[in-house]
């Protein structure tokens, strides 16, 4: 019985302190361990067996257990509840860092199970071998002979007599010391990540696929306007202006993994919608896999699209009145100029019609003086022939200034047509710009402004003349009205002289020039001069459209190009290029005037 010693070691190790309480408990009695019989040497192997229990294994059966617990560091324990005895693989202490098998007093596993760990395994074990529950499972701690701690994972199970009295129990404890600090390490990971989401600027949420929530920070809380209890409750689908919203999130996640920057809406409890980039990805937390979502706060910049989307409309809708307004005002000074043009009319052909009222009224007065005398018997042959030199001169004078008067309508006319119908003909460039300034001359006599035209009467051009014919109009009564004063007093200058040349520019182009030597343009406005209203004349009657009529006009239906240039005190000049064919349509209008 020399190895007896050894087994009550072994045996008294858990029989002692654990198995000592619980045979005392369930047996109703603290039975004495007593040493097994072994069929070896006192060695103790790992091959003896209890002795009041009938034999466990076969041989071979045995040693094939001693293998595979060799091969995976496992222990298994075997306990007989009635005789008092336990055997113990030899691996048992071997888990606990001994390098052989050390002495084994009654209380060697009690007095290496952690304080902490002591209590809840007894009360599991207890509760086992009471009956109520089919199995047990535990992990706890025992001190490593080095004097660390070693996790032990048992399971076991315990077996009954007939009346359910548990009379043996026998398990498998594995080292998992390893794997508990892995936990420990993705614990901490986790804490230190949690700790970084709490702390993020932004919302951060990890949710289930169901939409529970796991997680979620403070920046969570404060956007969706719920304190941490309540939003942790809350179905995450509800939180959701549209919950349709997330089952699309979720497809597209399905469909293309981690996303980022989808512009969704959350709606708070006072109603309120918050606007955010929610951004997607995967995330394990606790050892279940979860959706990681993060949200940032757009409601602001969506407030401020808005804003500006109703602000770009407004100013849409203001330009469109204001270009309505512009085109009103374009019209009156078309209408104006049409106005100026039948007073110059009124004007001009007052005179030759007078005289010929003069000489129609002459003619009528001698008809009836001759026809007195005639009637009278008075008639002499003198008179006879005065008369005929009277109505012969009489004649010719109405003559002249019928054809005079006739000439001007039919002047009067074509500028008139050309300036309200727009339409294109072909025309003889020198020709029309003198029929123009004649059209002028009413306007033109309220000051000493003389106007020198050079152009060659063959030079044609297939364009609109009433468009160009509004150009010169308009440059014309620019130069009267700020460059020479008001047009009724001159500035400084006794008299003034405009000239106008036209000449070709190449083989398609012709170049008008329109020069003045007037006061000149400051050098602060020659930037603005094509701007609509602007105007130095405000409130003595400028519309500040008349010299962005003119641009537009030269870039738009006459396809040329209009630049100023101006030395102050000594005059400006504008530079027309036109093409000497029209274009067919109405090209762009350029974006900005030259300027010299």
């Amino acid at each position: 019985m020399a190895a007896e010693p050894v087994m009550v070691a072994l045996a008294a190790g858990a029989v002692g302190g654990l198995l000592g309480v619980l045979l005392g408990r369930y047996a109703g009695r603290r039975t004495a361990v007593r040493p097994p019989g072994m069929s070896g040497t006192g060695s103790g192997t790992g091959s003896g067996r209890v002795a009041s229990a009938p034999p466990l294994h076969e041989p071979e059966i045995g040693e094939r257990l001693e293998m595979a617990l060799e091969a995976t560091g496992a222990a298994v324990w075997d306990a007989d509840l009635v005789a008092g005895t336990c055997w113990w693989s030899d691996t048992f202490p071997r888990m606990l860092g001994y390098r052989s098998r050390p002495a084994m007093p009654p209380d060697f596993w009690e007095r290496r199970l952690h304080a902490e760990d002591r209590d809840r395994v007894l009360a599991h074990i207890a509760s086992h071998l009471a009956g109520e529950t089919s199995a047990y499972a535990y992990s706890y701690r025992l001190r490593h002979e080095a004097g660390g701690w070693v996790w032990i994972a048992a399971k076991g199970r315990a077996f009954r007599d007939k009346t359910g009295r548990a009379v043996r129990y026998a398990g498998i404890m594995t080292d998992i010391t390893e794997a508990r600090r892995q936990e420990e390490r993705l614990r901490a990971s986790e804490e230190r990540l949690l700790k970084i989401m709490e702390a993020a600027p932004i919302a951060v949420n990890v949710t289930t696929r169901d939409g529970r929530w796991l997680f979620c920070n403070a920046q969570s809380v404060r956007l969706m306007g719920r304190d941490r209890a309540e939003l942790m409750r809350s179905p995450v689908a509800d939180l959701y202006a549209d919950p349709a919203d997330r089952e699309a999130l979720i497809a597209r996640f399905d469909r293309e993994g981690a996303f980022r920057n989808a512009e969704i809406r959350f709606r708070r409890p006072d109603g309120s919608i918050v606007w955010v980039l929610s951004s997607w990805n995967s995330i394990e937390l606790d050892g279940e896999s979860a959706l990681l979502t993060w949200l940032y706060d757009i409601t602001d910049r969506k407030a401020a699209e808005s804003a500006m989307i109703q602000a770009r409309e407004e100013a849409e809708q203001a330009l469109a009145d204001l270009r309505e307004a512009q085109e009103s005002l374009i019209q009156a000074e078309t209408m104006a100029s049409l106005g100026q043009l039948v007073a110059g009319v009124a004007h001009e052909i007052n005179t030759p019609i007078g005289i010929g009222l003069t000489a129609a009224s002459h003619i009528g007065e001698q008809a009836q003086s001759l026809r007195d005398r005639f009637t009278g018997n008075a008639l002499r042959r003198s008179d006879f022939l005065e008369f005929l030199d009277g109505l012969s001169e009489s004649s010719r004078l109405l003559m002249a200034n019928m054809d005079r008067a006739a000439s001007l309508v039919q002047s009067f006319k074509q500028v008139a047509v050309d300036q309200s119908s727009g339409d294109r003909r072909v025309f003889e460039l020198g020709s029309y710009i003198r029929e123009l300034l004649f059209s002028l001359r009413p306007r033109l006599k309220r000051t000493n402004l003389k106007i020198a035209v050079e152009c060659d009467d063959e030079l044609t051009m297939d364009s609109f003349p009433g468009a160009l014919g509004q150009v010169l109009t308009n440059l014309v009564i620019n130069a009267v009205v700020h460059a020479y004063g008001d047009g009724e007093r001159l500035s400084e200058k006794p008299s003034g002289t405009i000239r106008i040349t036209a000449q070709p520019d190449g083989a398609d182009k012709v170049r008008i020039d329109f020069i003045d030597d007037g006061v000149g343009i400051a050098p602060e406005h020659l930037s603005k001069v094509f701007d609509p209203f602007f105007t130095t004349k405000r409130g003595q009657g400028g519309s500040g459209l008349g010299l962005h009529i003119v641009f537009n006009t030269v870039t738009g239906p006459l396809g040329g190009t209009v630049s100023v240039q101006s030395w102050p005190g000594q005059g400006t000049r504008f530079t027309i290029l036109l093409p000497r064919e029209a274009p067919a349509m109405q090209p762009a209008l350029a974006e900005e005037p030259a300027l010299g």
